[in-house]
């Protein structure tokens, strides 16, 4: 199986995958760039920005374009990791949330209230912690490249406001 790169990000989280390097001399041709979300979203955004950033710094060898609405595979957001492995896509700015069902234990960062700040899931994900699911995504075929975060995830009901998880 081919090894690939992808970057993950917590809270909410976000993930970037990049084709694993490999003794080569000569590139593809273009390497596809998958969202989950449009352009109009940071995701996308920051996933354009990365493309030019890699183009102007390779002197145009290293071509990427991007498919938004994870596009490569049908819409499907839970098979973007596979795709991934698969080699279907090259890079993905995906999420831990829609990676979980192949990795499990990217579900950390789904629970409510273990993380009360920015500040904590920082600690998390550039901690032991971090490295052990970066680690286990390599295991899985893909090589993770770095964390950011995607806010937080709301919790709302018609009733009262929700401060605290209840026992």
């Amino acid at each position: 199986m081919k090894r690939r790169t992808m970057l993950a990000v917590a809270a909410s989280a976000l993930a970037l995958a990049v084709g694993a390097p490999q003794a080569q001399t000569k590139y593809k041709d273009e390497y596809k760039v998958s969202t989950v979300v449009g352009t109009a979203f940071p995701w996308g955004k920051g996933a354009e920005l990365w493309i030019d950033l890699v183009k102007q710094r390779t002197g145009g060898r290293i071509n990427m374009k991007l498919y938004p609405g994870v596009s490569l595979v049908q819409g499907d957001q839970t098979r973007e990791f596979t795709a991934i492995r698969q080699g279907i896509i090259d890079m993905a700015v995906g999420s831990t949330i829609n990676w979980s069902p192949q990795v499990k234990e990217l579900n950390l960062f789904s629970l409510p209230f273990l993380m009360p700040d920015y500040k904590a899931i920082d600690a998390l994900t550039q901690g032991d912690v971090g490295k052990q699911l970066f680690g286990i995504l390599e295991r899985q075929g893909v090589v993770p490249l770095a964390w950011g975060e995607n806010g937080y995830r709301e919790l709302t009901n018609s009733k009262r406001e929700v401060r605290k998880p209840t026992t």
